[in-house]
């Protein structure tokens, strides 16, 4: 339908504009979709004889021929339209009849008429020529003289209006029916992964203007008013899908089958706060499903979720996690008897890694062989020195090249306009073994139902392997009689959980059969929480004192105020991290300046990479090695700051390399630091995480069969949930990411919460997060990133640089000793302490004792080994 403008009469006759619209196709031979048509008294009659009479070639060119023949009569009209039109009008009344029943003839409104040739032809000409849209529009809105003050004549706006309203509603209501499957989410499935994750968003806007035209244009225009049209015309509200949620909350009053969009944004809302009391409000204007459906289809999420994990287990190879969570059930109504608490329970998720190697059926076997081997020959110290030193070797070229990128990455250097930027000499070294990335190496992660056991006693833990097993359909005689058969499973954890675990499985070394003696059950640890350990390690060993020049003065130098003291809970290892980096960075290049005599950084861009690669060499044996180190306290007259600064830059630098290793997935260099980190643990009287570390190696180098040892390296120690090359994380990091989801992200508030729907929900989470990130994706708000960024680096470093220069931190000079008398700021050698003290302080003794406990090999128990209630 057309309209004309409300000036339409202002710029000279409306019949000679260009801009009305050119009908083509007579009107006659409009086809109707409907089945439904109006009165015509001679519909067959004229169809048939039209046909008949009328050729489709003669009709096609009619139109052209009568708009033609309209046009040389307006040209030869001359003057005098008015005489000539009340001459007509008084032949009319000669016959009587008036122009109601003159335009109601002419119409098909009488069969007569409406098989008339001559009554035909004109009836073509007015309905394709020019200027029946101009005829129209001035009976809708009849025109006035200029300066008239008379209100203008009333037409036949109701009418016309009426008109208008049916056609409108008419063709509109077709379209909204056209449109019904696109709404429609398929039945029993519409709240899978799949399906909600598959609502394209651009596709169905395509898709509704295709079917809809008509329906789409008004609403678009409806959008804007005609000033923000003429104001910004480039501006399309479908790029933010109003039109598109009009519609579908229209589709959704029709029949409440058409509520895809309607169970997307319940799923959504739910889990981003929005309360039982918004719902219902939502609900009331059709924007979303109910809350009771809401609540069921989590339910129904979650049960599909269970089915899938278990398909999925059953196909691929698999490990889990699990750890402690802290939960707050907040009571909305406070009573004598309920009142609002913390729940302490355990979160647990199943990781499945669709590229992993799966274990055959004989490693269960062999995994007890290579145990008992194990006790009788544990690790000696000796061993352990072999090892560290065939690792530092491999490590040496890693060392190298992060002091080498500290420059390449610096503003000043600017590496991307270097001239010899693909120089081999300045390319990252070969890993040492790292894992693949890619679509095809994406991690799933499912999380089972929360559950109010806390892990804090060996009772607890027991409890908790007989829940996970069953919430993961593995109960029973026959099948606990096949896992301690044949199967051998790998749970991850922070220390506590590993070191229950193992625990658990020497305490029940007189049990009946495998299964209780968990003799299926391997331990890897949590490489986030050893990070940890190794980050709190270094912060302690070099804090020192503001009047030093250790952590804490630099800490103050970069007013990082929260990092004074050790914390194991917010986000003080993520600013310790960055931290480190950034002393580690502005150190070492104050170094490139001091060893190769530059006075800036940029002054090293005229060096070739031979050069750049001999001084970052050069830095690393002189100025950050452990040879360095007693080269320095072997002079006569030591120089404590000097010294300081290189024990630093040997302990921070693995530190550095640990990190990139586990970002990366090169499992090889974090098995090669391995023994770096024992030797700091066992220093730094860290009984626990020295333990870890010798358990370790002792599963690497003795308990392990090589394809678990090679299954425990590739896919339990870190996972890879993007796909990326940096997308690498360890399994403890993505279980406090879902624990994280379970208390803040996703998190269910209100007061029927308890631990029966925590256990109900949290297995759904793994669609919940992937629906919230389709949802931000789709209407374009995500404006957070999933990346952070340290603030403000490059000033830090450079504030860190001329603190350094001024102090003359890396320069020699004998005899210089600390201003402060504190202790403090003279950081002891830890690492030279563990390596002496391996042997010596009883650590190796000790866990060598721990470890002597006689443990029955499944082969002794095999006449017996019937499984377990």
């Amino acid at each position: 339908m057309s309209f004309l403008p409300e000036d339409l009469f202002e710029d000279g006759d409306p019949f000679l504009s260009e801009e009305l619209p050119d009908e083509e196709e007579p009107v006659e031979s409009d086809q109707s979709d409907s089945d439904d048509s109006d009165y015509d008294p001679a519909a067959e009659i004229w169809s048939a004889d039209e046909d008949e009479e009328e050729p489709e070639q003669t009709r096609a060119s009619g139109p052209a021929i009568q708009i033609q023949q309209t046009a040389i009569l307006r040209e030869n009209l001359g003057t005098g339209l008015p005489e000539k039109i009340k001459a007509v009008l008084i032949v009319m009344d000669g016959f009587g009849i008036n122009l109601p029943i003159f335009l109601d003839g002419l119409s098909w409104g009488d069969p007569d008429c409406t098989l008339d040739a001559k009554i035909r032809y004109e009836r073509s000409a007015l309905l394709n020529s020019k200027e029946l849209p101009g005829i129209l529009y001035r009976w809708w809105k009849p025109p006035r003289r200029d300066r008239s003050k008379k209100g203008r004549p009333k037409g036949a706006k109701a009418v016309m209006q009426d008109f208008a309203f049916n056609c409108s509603q008419e063709v509109m209501g077709q379209e909204l029916e056209n449109l019904a499957d696109i709404f429609k989410a398929p039945a029993g499935a519409d709240v899978t992964e799949a399906e909600l994750t598959g609502t394209s968003i651009p596709k169905m806007i395509a898709r509704t203007q295709e079917l809809a035209p008509n329906l789409w244009r008004v609403l678009m225009q409806l959008a804007r008013s005609p000033t923000q049209r003429e104001r910004a015309p480039k501006k399309d509200p479908a790029k933010v899908s109003i039109i598109l949620v009009v519609i579908a909350m229209f589709e959704y009053t029709r029949s409440h089958h058409r509520g895809r969009l309607q169970k997307l944004f319940a799923i959504y809302f739910k889990f981003k706060g929005l309360s039982a009391k918004g719902f219902d409000t939502l609900h009331a204007i059709g924007l979303t499903m109910s809350n009771k459906w809401t609540g069921d289809a989590v339910g129904r999420i979650s049960d599909a979720t269970m089915k899938e994990l278990k398909l999925l287990m059953d196909k691929f190879p698999w490990l889990m996690s699990y750890d402690n969570v802290l939960l707050p059930f907040k009571v909305f109504s406070q009573r004598v008897d309920k009142k609002t608490i913390k729940g302490n329970g355990t979160a647990g998720t199943v990781y499945i890694k669709r590229s992993a190697v799966p274990l055959s059926p004989a490693a269960n076997r062999l995994l007890q062989e290579f145990r008992a081997e194990g006790l009788r020959k544990p690790l000696t110290a000796f061993e352990i020195f072999e090892i560290s030193e065939i690792s530092e070797a491999r490590r040496q070229s890693h060392t190298i090249s992060i002091v080498l990128r500290s420059l390449l990455d610096s503003p000043e250097f600017d590496f991307e306009t270097y001239t010899h930027c693909e120089h081999s000499l300045l390319q990252p070294p070969l890993p040492v073994n790292e894992l693949p990335c890619g679509f095809e190496h994406i991690v799933l992660q499912y999380l089972l139902g929360t559950v109010n056991i806390p892990e804090a006693s060996y009772e607890d833990n027991s409890r908790l392997i007989i829940e996970w097993l069953r919430q993961l359909k593995l109960g029973g005689k026959k099948l606990q009689k096949k896992i301690g058969l044949e199967r051998v499973m790998a749970w991850v954890g922070d220390q506590l959980t590993v070191d229950r675990l193992r625990n658990l499985f020497r305490f029940r070394a007189e049990d009946d059969n495998s299964f209780e003696r968990l003799d299926w059950l391997v331990v890897p640890p949590g490489f986030l929480h050893i990070s940890m350990a190794f980050a709190n390690s270094i912060h302690k060993q070099h804090l020192g004192t503001s009047k030093g020049r250790g952590l804490s003065a630099a800490f103050d130098q970069l007013k990082r105020k929260g990092l004074q003291s050790s914390k194991t809970e917010g986000p003080f290892f993520h600013d310790l991290n960055e931290t480190l980096h950034i002393v580690a960075d502005a150190q070492i290049r104050e170094l490139w300046m001091e060893v190769s005599g530059a006075k800036s950084l940029e002054e090293l861009r005229e060096k070739s990479p031979e050069y750049l690669r001999a001084i970052a060499e050069k830095i690393v044996s002189g100025h950050a090695s452990s040879a360095a180190l007693v080269r320095l306290r072997s002079k006569p007259r030591r120089d404590e700051l000097k010294e300081q600064s290189v024990m630093f830059l040997r302990d921070v630098l693995p530190y550095i390399m640990f990190r990139a290793a586990i970002k990366h997935g090169d499992v090889g260099l974090i098995e090669d630091l391995i023994p770096q980190l024992l030797f700091r643990f066992i220093g730094g009287k860290n009984s626990k995480y020295s333990i870890e570390m010798l358990e370790l190696l002792q599963g690497l180098h003795r308990d392990w069969p090589p394809e678990i040892k090679d299954f425990i390296r590739n896919n339990c120690w870190v996972i890879n949930n993007t796909g990326r090359r940096t997308g690498h994380m360890p399994v403890d990091e993505a279980q406090e990411m879902n624990i994280k989801d379970i208390k803040v992200t996703h998190r269910s508030q209100g007061p029927n919460i308890d631990w029966k729907y925590l256990k109900k929900l949290h297995p759904a989470i793994h669609v919940i997060r992937s629906v919230s990130a389709h949802m931000e994706t789709e209407f374009k708000t995500r404006v957070r990133g999933w990346k952070h960024t340290v603030p403000k680096k490059e000033d830090d470093i450079q504030t860190l640089q001329q603190w350094y220069r001024a102090s003359s931190t890396h320069q020699f000079k004998p005899g210089r000793k600390f201003t402060s008398k504190s202790d403090k700021d003279r950081p002891t050698d830890i690492v030279t302490d563990g390596f002496i003290g391996l042997q010596m302080n009883g650590t190796l003794a000790n866990w060598v004792a721990g470890r002597t406990i006689e443990r029955r090999t499944q082969q002794d128990w095999a006449s017996d080994d019937s499984g377990s209630d």
